[in-house]
């Protein structure tokens, strides 16, 4: 793989299953919606195998910090830079 090509690589994120968000949060598939929904993320679809709902890895830390401090809402809403 070229320099350019992995550049362009390693920015892209990368993205996990909303089962597997689920899994390592804690949460049902409800709160997660619903923390979604909050944050004001839309999953993507991939239509890999199975699995088609995904959010990037930093979606799922905005959601993660969200269930440890829910008061933080306000400021999560915003994506992370």
């Amino acid at each position: 793989m070229s320099q350019e090509n992995q550049l362009a690589y390693e920015e892209q994120p990368s993205f996990v299953t909303l089962k597997t968000v689920e899994q390592e949060i804690g949460i049902t598939r409800v709160t997660l919606r619903k923390y979604l929904q909050q944050l004001d993320i839309e999953a993507r679809y991939f239509h890999i195998g199975n699995r088609s709902l995904y959010i990037s890895q930093e979606e799922k830390e905005r959601v993660k910090k969200l269930k440890c401090t829910p008061a933080l809402l306000e400021q999560l809403r915003s994506p992370i830079m």
